[in-house]
């Protein structure tokens, strides 16, 4: 008999919960569907214009200056050969101070790779303390590789048009240390 009664409870109450859903879907769906939907202007940007009215007086000014682009254009940012200059101390401060060279690579040859058919030098820059694997036809530091053989590679200045030769750098063996006399 208990267990009759905890599922005619049971029942009852899961009927309570059905008939509140079904209220509470039978207001939602009233509430959606009866609401009055919002006229449609026929001219959609004249109920924008006078939803959000443009300041008066304002002057609109063009977003882009023609003469900002044209020194944006002579000045040409992504050039290769661009260098940024530091600026000049001096009261006025508008003035670059003179372009500083770059330092002279000291290159030291230190060996040779073969890949197949494809030969690379390496190659280091000593005053930029720089490694590079270089092939024939790349350049480096304003150098072009002419050619690479197993004691020495053959580089050209690209604007002097001068050969350059860079002969293997030879490891000098460490010296042994004598221990001291007592």
């Amino acid at each position: 008999m208990a267990a009759d009664r905890s599922s005619q409870a049971s029942l009852v109450a899961f009927a309570v919960l059905l008939i509140g859903l079904s209220g509470i879907a039978w207001r939602w769906h009233q509430h959606v569907f009866q609401t009055p939907r919002p006229a449609v202007a026929d001219q959609p940007w004249e109920q924008v214009k006078t939803t959000y009215p443009p300041t008066v007086g304002a002057p609109i000014e063009p977003a882009i200056v023609p003469a900002i682009v044209q020194a944006v254009v002579a000045a040409n940012p992504f050039a290769a050969m661009r260098r940024t200059l530091p600026m000049d101390s001096t009261p006025g401060g508008a003035t670059p101070a003179t372009a500083t060279t770059p330092p002279v690579p000291q290159f030291v040859f230190k060996g040779r790779i073969n890949m197949g058919t494809r030969q690379r030098a390496i190659l280091e820059d000593s005053a930029a303390k720089k490694t590079y694997f270089l092939e024939v036809g790349q350049e480096v530091a304003g150098f072009k590789v002419l050619d690479i053989t197993e004691s020495q590679v053959i580089l050209s200045d690209v604007e002097n048009h001068k050969e350059l030769v860079v002969s293997l750098a030879v490891p000098t063996p460490p010296q042994p240390t004598q221990p001291p006399k007592p």
